[in-house]
């Protein structure tokens, strides 16, 4: 049961860490059970015992404290503020949520339109207290960069909230009809696929900036699109990165994005170089940078 923590613990400290987390698990399957029982199911344990450290983590991370001061604090004491944090981030998660419910693509991606209607059910499945570290809802809508597999329940929740609104932002800088037109052209039957929105439109907005096309309506001439092709095969992979994050950099100015807007473009477009480069070399530049309306 060892935990992250800021410095490696002696034998002494994991076994008193232990004790202290196998104290709580009783204490917790007591109130679980209305006291009356202590013994739980494995399963059941695991998960109570999950949601102890969760809410504890977070605690200690939003004071700034090292984990190990565990070691020296009466948790029994300290769980209960750990779990009104959580219930804290569940209202905030919620407000983020309503907001989720207005993205402006939902009619061109099912996995959207389902995940959004999941995400419902957290609110009404989360349990806080018993099992904080879960998240009770169908996520299979997927973000242009995943999260990390580390984050558990209303923290990961919120951070891909955090994310599809930053995407949704980014959508919204363009018509309906430009965006649609794009997926149209790029992923024929999006609708019906496990596929991101932001990213197809980032890549393609980033291709017309670098190729000075037309912006807003997110469409390349053949000319440009050649042009743009003969330009970024003289280049050599970390010259292809750095004229990406150029034209990252002017995208994000010519849109008003936010430093996080901005930087999660940026993000994307350093991931698309190795797609970049077997696109080039395969021929294949038009599933990036489609020329539109031919």
């Amino acid at each position: 049961m060892s935990e992250e923590v800021s410095r490696p613990l002696t034998a002494a400290e994991e076994l008193e860490m232990q004790a202290r987390f196998l104290r709580m698990l009783k204490r917790q399957a007591e109130l679980y059970t209305s006291g009356e029982s202590s013994s739980l199911h494995e399963d059941v344990a695991r998960a109570i015992l999950s949601s102890v450290r969760f809410s504890l983590r977070l605690y200690f991370t939003e004071k700034g404290l090292p984990f190990t001061d565990i070691l020296h604090q009466d948790i029994e004491k300290i769980l209960p503020a750990a779990e009104e944090m959580v219930r804290r981030k569940v209202k905030r998660a919620r407000f983020q949520y309503q907001r989720a419910c207005r993205c402006v693509c939902q009619r061109e991606s099912l996995a959207l339109v389902t995940t959004i209607a999941g995400i419902g059910d957290f609110f009404r499945r989360y349990d806080p207290r018993f099992f904080a570290a879960e998240c009770p809802c169908d996520i299979d809508y997927p973000l242009a960069h995943p999260l990390p597999e580390t984050l558990e329940g209303v923290v990961y929740l919120r951070a891909y909230l955090d994310r599809l609104l930053l995407e949704d932002a980014f959508l919204r800088r363009f018509s309906q009809e430009a965006v649609c037109r794009l997926l149209d052209e790029v992923l024929p039957g999006h609708q019906e696929l496990l596929v991101n929105l932001y990213e197809t439109v980032a890549v393609g907005a980033l291709g017309v900036t670098m190729a000075e096309g037309d912006l807003f309506t997110l469409g390349l001439t053949l000319r440009q699109q050649e042009t743009l092709v003969e330009e970024l095969s003289a280049l050599l992979p970390s010259q292809q990165e750095e004229r990406l994050s150029r034209a990252g950099k002017v995208l994000a100015r010519r849109l008003g994005l936010n430093g996080a807007e901005e930087g999660y473009l940026l993000e994307t477009a350093k991931s698309l170089v190795p797609r970049l480069g077997a696109a080039l070399d395969g021929g294949g530049v038009q599933t990036l940078f489609p020329i539109l309306g031919r």
